[in-house]
């Protein structure tokens, strides 16, 4: 069956999920901080957005930016970027179609001179367009003599003591730096201020980590309609059993993603789970949605530069059913309450590794076998920050050792597993996941919308 579009942005699982922000927890964010009104003469609704992102990141930047700096104990960053190669930090000081980053090779810098001084941001580089004035102030623009006098002469007259560039092992979003522009700002600044560069890694966990109340409404609104999207699409509204096969819900969701104008974080990734079968089935088989099969779905999307990740399931009814089998009933519930142990759980100053085994430990304890694999997100869907992962150096690295900082978002994900009676004891796994930010005063996380407390229906004829 093709997926049936709806003749309205109105989302059907608002009724579900009639959730608002809490004023007190926005006050308690960012006091003080509101953004002036939008302007009235952006007059389409891509550039509303576009210009709407701009005035947070750019809120976010004059009020915490320069704090971040003191408390990773740096009085310089360098963001070294060029054409083609642009390095990932600076999506949060701008956009596409707005900012440019076209130069041959341009030097983003930002420098504390103390003594309360404000932050000076300037730019060294080439093919900046007049808007990044808002940004960085200064800009400077070089000719045939190219970047490297300029960049020496600004370094040498402000005299930094720890210069931090993004360079990291296992910080992605921490690692833009390629290997010749370090090796071009080494030989621009000499081997006097070479001694002082150190990683960005700890500035960027703290300015990254500290949202701002307008963050905090741009990622509800995105989580509210990402949710929308995926409990339509796991209805009957676009399921017929025995009809609708799995990239039918796929282009439904597709769809509603484009016309809601929302931006690509990752591709919805379906798949189903039935009887007699003991792995799942995923969209690239694209079977058909049969009575008694169990679905999943894992997706999120881009508003505003912020992003969600999501995973919910629904079950499809046989035609004499009225609810679920006991035991899958029973395992979802079993997600239900780990869901409700991790938000409990996932509080400021712990560290990554040490909540997800305290999650399983409690979760065992209820005779529930759970496994936790939850992150940060927010401009990234695997946000920079603490993972709830077991240290794999390799992998996680340093993301497994981060504490969890006040008011992160976070993807609270993880599954449980059990054996289904109804199913002849097969082993089932339920994954869940649900978009999240840790409260104010750190005692745990609260669900942005949601959670998911049962399993979602879809009826057969």
């Amino acid at each position: 069956m093709q997926c049936r579009r709806h003749g309205t942005l109105a989302l059907l699982a608002l009724v579900t999920i009639a959730l608002s922000v809490s004023a007190a927890t926005i006050s308690a964010m960012d006091s003080g901080n509101s953004l002036p009104p939008r302007q009235p003469q952006w007059n389409t609704r891509a550039l509303q957005r576009l210009m709407r992102e701009w005035e947070v990141k750019l809120e976010k930047m004059e009020v915490h930016l320069q704090p971040a700096m003191h408390r990773a104990g740096v009085d310089m960053w360098i963001i070294m970027s060029r054409e083609f190669n642009v390095d990932p930090m600076l999506q949060m000081f701008g956009d596409y179609g707005i900012s440019g980053w076209y130069g041959h090779r341009n030097a983003y810098i930002f420098f504390d001179p103390g003594d309360g001084a404000a932050l000076e941001r300037s730019l060294l580089g080439t093919h900046q367009s007049g808007r990044m004035r808002e940004f960085f102030p200064t800009i400077i623009g070089y000719g045939e003599e190219g970047l490297k006098p300029h960049l020496e002469q600004f370094i040498a007259e402000r005299d930094p003591q720890r210069i931090a560039i993004n360079r990291s092992r296992t910080v992605a979003m921490a690692d833009g730096i390629t290997v010749e522009m370090l090796a071009f700002l080494e030989d621009a600044i000499g081997p006097v201020y070479s001694s002082r560069l150190v990683s960005a890694q700890d500035l960027i966990f703290e300015y990254i980590s500290h949202r701002t109340a307008a963050e905090l409404r741009i990622e509800t609104e995105a989580s509210q309609r990402t949710w929308g999207i995926l409990r339509r699409a796991f209805s009957n509204e676009v399921v017929t059993p025995g009809e609708t096969r799995l990239m039918d819900i796929y282009g439904f969701i597709l769809q509603e993603w484009q016309d809601q104008d929302l931006e690509f974080n990752f591709a919805p990734g379906i798949t189903i789970y039935r009887r007699g079968t003991q792995d799942g089935i995923d969209d690239t088989d694209n079977p058909v949605v049969e009575p008694g099969d169990l679905l999943h779905v894992d997706f999120g999307v881009r508003l505003m530069g912020l992003v969600t990740d999501q995973q919910h399931v629904a079950y499809v009814l046989h035609p004499e059913e009225a609810e679920p089998p006991a035991g899958l009933q029973a395992l979802f519930e079993q997600s239900v309450i780990v869901g409700g142990i991790y938000a409990e759980e996932l509080k400021a100053g712990a560290i990554g590794t040490q909540v997800k085994e305290i999650i399983e430990e409690r979760a065992a304890l209820e005779g529930i076998q759970a496994s936790v694999y939850g992150h940060t997100q927010g401009n990234w869907v695997h946000g920079a920050g603490a993972r709830t992962v077991f240290d794999w150096p390799d992998r996680y690295g340093d993301f497994a050792r981060e504490p969890v900082r006040t008011t992160e978002f976070w993807s609270i994900e993880f599954s449980v597993q059990g054996e289904v009676p109804e199913w002849d004891n097969q082993l089932v796994r339920i994954p869940r996941e649900e978009d999240a930010v840790i409260e104010p005063d750190g005692s745990r996380a609260r669900f942005l919308v949601g959670p998911q407390q049962e399993l979602w229906l879809i009826r057969s004829r």
